[in-house]
């Protein structure tokens, strides 16, 4: 095939790909990632040859990661690429280094997040409508092998998205090697980022000892067999995503501020339909990496006792409660130990508590109010946390029980909030609950104590 063949070959095999894909409309107004590296010059020259075709309108954006020596010539190869082209072209400086050590990545995991982000802060401040990315054929294999080898699962091998929200693809049908001979044949400069011969990477690795020898032994068009099956995948995934939307929101809903997942039709369900709900709500809702761990953690609560809890990340755990598992917000055990002066008011854990004398007669529609047989008090009164092992007498009961039996027996959800009032011998009230049956008020009594409850917020 010759040069002028082999072009147009390639170019009508992106065109082909592009439409299939509806990728490209026309009035688009495309931000294109440019580092420099062979695919990304080859994007940026591809979409600025058939602008005029597509009817849009282009720019670049280099971001400087400042791990190279090379760094800031890559900087001004890519600006001076979009000089000649007359594009406008954005570009911006990140420390890498430091953004990984901050927030415990790999070199190559904040490389790609802090590339995104910038990407769709120009996009956005600047009006551009898509986001072009150089992904290749083999950076897809590269990835669905990846994420294969780490046990990441099914959503993960079904590869790099060609479109995903305004992000596109528009050369993930090519090869490297295509790629690189196309702007060979055409005298088309880039840079080579040296790095990527190094295999102190785990990408690099793959690429450089392990895909040779998968090629060599087993299938010369890996990539290409690679690509096509994640693309089977993907569309399975989203037929199922479909189901799974419908029990999704059938099983969780969100109530007092937490996440509910209901239990009853949640133990019917496929272990997978359970896996893939449980890792909806994670990354979803509570934008946790939903990790086999944190997953497989949550599924053997589901088989745990009432009351039994998990932490699955610094803001989040999840308690099991009768019929329901509760995500909620990891709230550390707050040491409350106040000594209570009648009359007076106190705000704890959003709530405004006072104990006041009162009158039998007096009307009261809250019903977290307690009226007290104040004479039946011994010593102090105090506010504090319950705590194990604390026994009372519940209002109406003839013998004692435990504080932290009568909370899960009355299905109280957040058990760490709640208080109680004492005297120096024994629980007066579990506050907004239930008094003690020594202290409640009887024909007998003369002096009245309300303890009063309001929504601090």
């Amino acid at each position: 095939m010759n040069n002028s063949a082999f072009n147009k070959t390639i170019e009508q095999k992106l065109i082909k790909f592009i439409k299939e894909y509806r990728l490209i409309e026309s009035g688009d107004n495309i931000l294109i990632s440019l580092s420099g590296g062979s695919d990304s010059v080859f994007l940026l020259n591809f979409l600025f040859k058939y602008k005029d075709k597509y009817k849009i309108t282009l720019a670049a954006f280099h971001l400087n990661h400042l791990l190279r020596k090379e760094s800031s010539s890559d900087q001004r190869f890519s600006q001076q690429i979009c000089s000649q082209l007359r594009l406008p072209f954005f570009t911006t400086n990140k420390n890498v280094k430091i953004y990984a050590r901050r927030n415990k990545l790999s070199i190559e995991e904040a490389g790609r997040n802090l590339r995104y982000k910038c990407l769709k802060e120009f996009a956005d401040k600047y009006s551009f409508n898509k986001i072009a990315t150089a992904h290749n054929l083999d950076d897809n294999a590269e990835t669905v092998l990846l994420n294969l080898i780490k046990g990441k699962g099914l959503r993960s091998i079904s590869g790099i998205p060609i479109k995903h929200e305004n992000i596109i693809r528009p050369i993930m049908c090519l090869t490297k090697s295509e790629i690189e001979k196309y702007l060979r044949l055409n005298k088309i400069d880039f840079v080579e980022d040296l790095s990527n011969q190094s295999d102190i990477y785990e990408r690099n690795y793959l690429r450089l000892k392990i895909v040779p020898e998968l090629l060599k032994k087993f299938n010369k068009n890996l990539s290409n067999s690679i690509f096509q099956t994640s693309k089977i995948l993907e569309g399975f995934l989203e037929l199922f995503d479909k189901i799974l939307i419908e029990k999704y929101y059938d099983l969780v809903s969100l109530t007092d501020g937490d996440l509910i997942l209901k239990l009853n039709s949640f133990y019917q369900e496929n272990k997978i339909i359970q896996t893939e709900i449980i890792r909806r709500v994670l990354l979803e809702e509570l934008k946790i990496e939903p990790t086999f761990k944190i997953i497989s953690d949550i599924l053997n609560l589901v088989r745990l006792q009432i009351g039994k809890k998990i932490s699955i990340s610094d803001e989040y755990q999840v308690i099991r409660e009768r019929n329901l598992l509760r995500f909620t917000k990891s709230n550390e055990k707050k040491s409350v130990h106040i000594k209570v002066r009648v009359g007076n008011t106190y705000s704890i854990n959003n709530q405004i508590i006072s104990v006041k004398k009162s009158k039998k007669t007096m009307l009261d529609t809250n019903p977290n109010n307690e009226l007290i047989d104040a004479d039946k008090i011994v010593g102090n009164l105090i506010i504090r946390n319950w705590k194990e092992g604390d026994r009372f007498i519940p209002l109406g009961m003839k013998g004692s029980k435990k504080v932290s039996d009568f909370l899960t027996d009355a299905k109280i959800s957040v058990k760490e909030r709640v208080l109680v009032l004492t005297d120096d011998e024994k629980i007066l009230s579990v506050i907004g609950h239930r008094i003690d049956d020594r202290v409640k008020i009887s024909n007998d009594t003369k002096n009245f104590y309300k303890i009063e409850i309001k929504n601090g917020n």
